[in-house]
């Protein structure tokens, strides 16, 4: 809507008035809105009575009082909901989803007939490249563990052989096992004569 100047609307411009109240005209239209304001009692009451509308939601939303939730609200709406939503789903519904995907499947192998050949090529190639960076991979852990394998193999035999400290832990090692395996041998054979 144009405004020339300050002359006199011929309709009652309803919308721009609440435009005016928000400050959205622009300085033409906002002085022919006034201008008119002046000559029309109709759009002079809109004028107030929007006012007071905007007065009265001020002081409601500033008189708003914050109320508390009971501590236990959230649980009671995710269980509402929860048993709600549970009993939503048919039991075929997951069958159906599968006979789509594959019907779907069909139709993009159908639609990809002349373009098939291409197709199976560009995928045999996807697939040759993942096996190479599989392959990759498993040499890289193979070597890895080759390799720490030896790094190992020769500090035990240097930790093992060579020290007389390694020689007498070991030896203790054992006779400890040798100890715990004899009671429990003869616990088993007391276990055993007690069930006959």
């Amino acid at each position: 809507m144009s405004f020339e100047g300050a002359e006199k609307i011929s309709v009652c411009p309803r919308a721009e008035i609440a435009e005016y109240l928000d400050g959205e005209l622009s300085s033409r239209a906002e002085l022919a809105l006034e201008m008119h304001i002046l000559d029309c009692d109709a759009c002079r009451n809109e004028l107030n009575a929007q006012k007071k509308l905007l007065n009265a939601l001020d002081f409601a939303l500033e008189e708003e009082k914050d109320f508390e939730l009971p501590e236990n609200f959230t649980k009671v709406v995710v269980a509402n909901a929860e048993s709600r939503v549970s009993g939503l789903r048919r039991p075929g519904e997951r069958y159906k989803a599968l006979f789509i995907c594959a019907a779907l499947f069909l139709l993009v192998v159908l639609g990809l007939a002349g373009e098939s050949e291409a197709v199976v090529n560009t995928g045999g190639k996807f697939i040759e490249q993942v096996l190479a960076v599989g392959s990759f991979f498993g040499h890289l852990i193979y070597d890895f563990a080759i390799g720490l394998t030896v790094i190992l193999k020769s500090l035990c035999f240097q930790f093992v052989y060579k020290s007389a400290f390694s020689f007498i832990f070991l030896a203790i090692l054992l006779g400890i096992s040798a100890l715990i395996f004899s009671r429990l041998i003869t616990e088993f054979k007391i276990l055993g004569s007690k069930s006959d």
